[in-house]
């Protein structure tokens, strides 16, 4: 048998004809492996001939696997051949239609690895790849970060098989084509590129495809690692992808022209291009009436400002332009701070820094636990704060607002950007006053101006209303009713915008369909 070395220095090998050489090679492989199921097996009557059946325990079916595969060579192959054996186990012997011939060691690892089970034939240098997965899951579970009142309960897993069908029972369309590698030189993990052929743009596919084989990783365990691998924007706090946990926002995304990478083990699929707008988009948008998702939709808009801004503004106000207040409310403010020893600024930092430690023990505390210790930690935090006369009730009003305006983002690596974007205008606030809180306003919307997300502005559409027939804006900030969204985005090919068509009333042209006509045209 011919060892070979590749670069990685993993060990690779020829196949042998000999059975006893490859069961020595994938011996030496799979050393101290105690989940490795391997066994020697003679079939065939009187020319009977040796095979080696390897596998991972526990993922594959065994029950599967010993009544119809192994019942079936025993007592099926009684009139085996002198020659041709392979072939007629094959044919005879493996009644499934998922089988392949395996020619090279490193491939049969692999196979072993992904939870198939070999056979190998002596006398022969190939073997027989036997599709039988059965992989602990959780199954199809229900979403719970991305909660909707209307709409799908269902939210992606950690397996991906299941991830693929619940984006193909959505989108029954041989046009969906799913492109599945392999990523990470350690782990091999399974990512799929999920796309409308004819609908997605070419050129998106082929910069996801030259960026996902840009760099060689040891392991790849969460789609997280795999976007940060990708991005380009990497200093910008600003994702470049849309993260979702359900099927139904990823179809939806699929039907207008974006892409849908399905990372194995990781139940979050990831969106692309995306762009500004896309972060402020809810499921059940879609499926409410439009005076309901642009009134919600509105309030997403304010509350991301909110909790961006509020801090910051109000030590500007404050510190240095307090003669914008009226006199009522300046009063009230004076007789708040009245015995408090620390400046505005420092009560800020201080009462922002706590409820921050609050959410972060929240999130990490196991189930009810977790907003048990919200709710009673910021209550007795925040009055124990107040009666000790350290920090002022009105601060522990402006951070909790802070606090709860962050939460109506529909996207929480999108919603984190906001948190860090709040410590950049409050440090500029506290020294410039509002001058500084204008600043680092226009600094943002600058910043924004020049990100791009896969070739697509991030700003669309509101940096460009005028492309795609101004059709972009009409799901932006306000949502138009559902039978005036006849086109899709600017992700999609220009020749494939038109997604909503109206059939002719007429009896005589009952064959025709025309668009609507807000609609019409071309670029």
């Amino acid at each position: 048998m011919t060892l070979l070395h590749d670069d990685r220095n993993h060990i690779t090998a020829l196949f042998s004809k000999v059975l006893d050489e490859n069961i020595d090679t994938l011996s030496v492989l799979f050393e101290n492996c105690a989940d490795v199921v391997k066994r020697k097996l003679s079939v065939g009557g009187e020319n009977k001939v040796d095979i080696f059946i390897i596998y991972i325990d526990n993922m594959i079916d065994k029950e599967l696997l010993e009544m119809n595969t192994l019942l079936q060579l025993f007592r099926d192959l009684q009139d085996m051949p002198e020659t041709d054996k392979f072939d007629y186990i094959k044919n005879r012997g493996i009644q499934t239609v998922d089988l392949i011939e395996v020619s090279t060691i490193p491939e049969l690892v692999g196979q072993i690895l992904s939870g198939d089970t070999i056979i190998m034939v002596d006398g022969y240098d190939k073997a027989l790849r036997v599709s039988m997965r059965k992989a602990p899951n959780r199954g199809v579970p229900t979403s719970e970060n991305e909660v909707t009142v209307r709409g799908s309960k269902e939210s992606f897993s950690e397996a991906l098989f299941i991830n693929r069908v619940l984006l193909r029972r959505r989108i029954k369309d041989t046009n969906l084509k799913m492109k599945q590698q392999k990523l990470g030189a350690r782990t091999l993990t399974d990512v799929a590129i999920c796309y409308l052929d004819g609908v997605a743009k070419p050129e998106v596919i082929a910069e996801i495809e030259r960026r996902l084989n840009e760099y060689t990783i040891d392991g790849l365990l969460d789609s997280g690692m795999l976007e940060q691998l990708t991005e380009r924007n990497t200093y910008s706090p600003f994702p470049e992808f849309q993260s979702t946990e359900r099927p139904d926002k990823a179809a939806a995304a699929l039907l207008e022209g974006r892409v849908v990478i399905l990372v194995d083990n990781s139940p979050v699929a990831t969106l692309l291009p995306t762009t500004f707008n896309s972060f402020f988009q809810a499921s059940d948008d879609a499926y409410s009436r439009w005076e309901v998702a642009t009134f919600l939709r509105l309030l997403r808009y304010i509350g991301a400002f909110i909790t961006m801004t509020l801090p910051g503004l109000y030590v500007a106000v404050l510190n240095y332009n307090a003669e914008l207040l009226s006199p009522a409310m300046a009063l009230s403010f004076s007789a708040a701070r009245e015995g408090v020893p620390f400046s505005v600024l420092v009560e800020v930092i201080i009462m922002e820094i706590s409820f921050q430690m609050l959410l972060e023990a929240g999130v990490r505390m196991p189930g009810p636990m977790g907003g048990t210790l919200g709710i009673v930690g910021g209550l007795i935090i925040g009055d124990a704060a107040v009666t000790a006369n350290i920090v002022s009730p009105i601060v522990v009003i402006v951070i909790a607002l802070t606090a709860i305006t962050a939460f109506t983002v529909p996207n929480e690596p999108f919603a984190s950007a906001f948190r860090i974007i709040r410590y950049f205008i409050l440090a500029l606030s506290a020294f410039l006053g509002l001058f500084g809180f204008i600043i680092g306003i226009t600094c943002l919307l600058i910043h924004l101006g020049g990100l791009k997300s896969f070739g697509m502005p991030y700003m669309v559409p509101f940096a460009a209303s005028g492309i795609n027939h101004g059709s972009d804006t009409k799901d932006g900030m306000i949502r138009f009713p559902f039978r005036r969204l006849s086109r899709r985005p600017l992700f999609a090919r220009r020749d494939e915008r038109t997604k909503l068509v109206r059939k002719e009333r007429s009896s005589g042209m009952s064959g025709r369909e025309e668009e609507y006509e807000d609609g019409k045209g071309e670029e």
